[in-house]
């Protein structure tokens, strides 16, 4: 029989849980290559100006009482 879970839209059939995505192949394909292609560059430091930035962020929002979350931002532009 062929495979029932591509029949019903990618989903698994009611009753039969959901294979796990490290345990499908193509997944498992995908994070060995994303591995291999991006490792070196997340290991690299962040720049110097970058971490500035962010330390200032973080200073400006301890002085206005609380951090600076991104949903604040969203808001304000309404």
């Amino acid at each position: 029989m062929a495979d029932d879970s591509k029949a019903a839209g990618g989903r698994s059939p009611p009753g039969r849980p959901a294979p796990r995505g490290s345990e499908r192949p193509f997944d498992m394909w995908l994070q060995k290559q994303l591995h291999a292609m991006y490792d070196e560059i997340a290991s690299e430091p962040l720049p110097d100006d970058l971490l500035h930035l962010i330390d200032s962020d973080a200073a400006q929002g301890k002085q206005n009482g609380k951090p600076k979350d991104s949903s604040d931002a969203s808001r304000e532009k309404k």
